[in-house]
């Protein structure tokens, strides 16, 4: 009825938790390989991510020496992108 001939909301919620996911990727890739917060790249995903993670780090505890919380992150955030998407009328 009121839709915006571009949807906004959808492109703010699919590409903003799409950017949160990709950095959280990233930081999982660069922490296989022995990157860390030296590099000021490192730094700013870490600044940028770690608000979605820190909660989840206090929740999920790490299993002998591997830390789930960037992947329970990824999921929680995957999810909520889809059931937010799902939600929002597509015109919006």
């Amino acid at each position: 009825m009121f839709g915006l001939p571009i949807p906004i909301l959808h492109w703010i919620v699919r590409y903003g938790i799409g950017l949160v996911i990709l950095t959280l990727v990233i930081r999982a890739i660069a922490s296989w390989f022995g990157i860390d917060e030296r590099y000021s790249l490192m730094r700013f995903l870490a600044s940028y991510s770690e608000p979605f993670v820190k909660p989840v780090r206090n929740l999920v505890p790490p299993v002998m020496f591997i830390n789930f919380s960037l992947t329970t992150a990824i999921f929680i955030l995957y999810t909520l992108m889809v059931l937010l998407l799902q939600a929002l009328p597509s015109t919006w």
